[in-house]
């Protein structure tokens, strides 16, 4: 990877001050209410969780599509740049703009906790990376599908939702087949994470980290591979 994709999209993140700003503010002022209010602890994690997810999965797939609908995939692909290295890149990009962007809200998680054991909270801030990358990734493969950035929408809300739904995060699973799928989706980590930050629990990342690093890798690995692919179908939708 060249690092070109990745250096231009960090630069066109810092000079968009104005979006930078709201979508900095934005998840403080949604978050805030939640981590200082008497809501029970499952609901604040629950919140939490479905925030997270749903930032780095709409921010990833709608600049997408946009910039297929604009001609700027078209022109990136007559580059020598790979299609691996430019949608990998721009996901790392993005979790990394998206981590910076929710340090203020992942504080007010943190003040809002009950008395979080310090070992639990230094978990935050790698374990919603880690979960902002996979998110990322997962709005790429969202907009390879979308043909408008309103499917684009759409499909992001979907899948992201049932990601978060089957790692737990609204009930736990009784029967055989929901504890499986809870163990292996990409935010149980985050939940249960957020859930002892919030009622002050002394645990650590468990079962649930190894969950979110397989997941990392698995989604980079099969990104990386079907990244022509991708780039045709959003190159080819752009000009639709």
């Amino acid at each position: 990877m060249s690092g070109l994709i990745l250096s231009l999209e960090l630069r066109l993140a810092t000079r968009r001050r104005r979006l930078f700003v709201l979508n900095t503010t934005i998840p403080l002022l949604l978050v805030a209410p939640v981590a200082l209010s008497g809501a029970p602890t499952h609901h604040k994690a629950a919140v939490y969780t479905v925030l997270f997810a749903l930032f780095g999965t709409f921010g990833s797939a709608i600049p997408l599509l946009r910039d297929a609908e604009h001609g700027l995939l078209q022109r990136i692909g007559r580059t020598t740049i790979p299609p691996s290295a430019h949608l990998l890149e721009r996901a790392g990009a993005g979790a990394m703009v998206d981590s910076v962007q929710l340090v203020p809200a992942c504080l007010a998680v943190l003040w809002g906790g009950s008395s979080a054991n310090l070992a639990t909270s230094a978990w935050l801030l790698p374990v919603v990376g880690g979960s902002l990358l996979v998110a990322n990734l997962v709005g790429i493969w969202v907009a390879s599908i979308a043909r408008s950035i309103a499917e684009g929408a759409l499909f992001a809300a979907v899948t992201a939702l049932f990601l978060v739904h089957a790692s737990g995060t609204f009930r736990s699973p009784t029967g055989l087949p929901g504890q499986w799928i809870e163990t292996v989706s990409p935010y149980r980590g985050l939940h249960e994470l957020l859930l002892e930050i919030a009622s002050g629990g002394t645990g650590v990342l468990g079962g649930g980290g190894w969950a979110l690093f397989a997941w990392v890798l698995l989604a980079s690995l099969a990104t990386g591979g079907l990244a022509p692919a991708f780039l045709d179908r959003l190159t080819r939708a752009g000009t639709a």
